[in-house]
């Protein structure tokens, strides 16, 4: 997408993820305005598109949360979708009640199809939720919004 404004977006997505963000160095596998090694030796971003929330849970279990796509991998399964496609997301147990650090989220894209990715609970689950949040929420007043 050659007039994408990915640096707009960055911006704009990462206050509003940070804004409900606590405690980042406490998270085990996920990070805000970047990605593991891991999860970029599997992927190539696309020109202009930056990384705006990623995990790496192992070689099979992982996502990138992108200016413009949903990367990830989890049981077999290999997710690569714009953002703007999820049409809805759940995600179960976020707060890790019962002690569970790993949960899954179901996406559910404008096609009818789902995607499932693994995300870390508790804290870090904030990341991805505010992530979506923000394509609903923000994005369509992007140029309203000041970078």
């Amino acid at each position: 997408m050659i007039d994408w404004p990915d640096t707009k977006i960055r911006s704009t997505a990462l206050r509003y993820i940070n804004q409900h963000a606590m405690d980042l160095p406490t998270w085990r596998y996920t990070l805000v305005g970047t990605a593991q090694p891991e999860v970029l030796s599997r992927i190539e971003l696309k020109p202009g598109e930056l990384p705006l929330v990623s995990c790496f849970l192992g070689e099979a279990s992982w996502y990138l949360l992108s200016t413009c796509r949903v990367l990830g991998a989890y049981a077999d399964q290999n997710v690569d979708v714009a953002a703007l496609d999820v049409h809805a997301d759940h995600f179960g147990n976020f707060k890790g009640s019962g002690g569970a650090r790993i949960e899954l989220m179901t996406l559910r894209l404008t096609d009818g199809l789902e995607a499932t990715l693994q995300y870390e609970t508790g804290k870090a689950s904030m990341a991805p939720i505010y992530y979506f949040r923000y394509w609903n929420i923000k994005y369509p007043l992007l140029g309203k919004l000041r970078a």
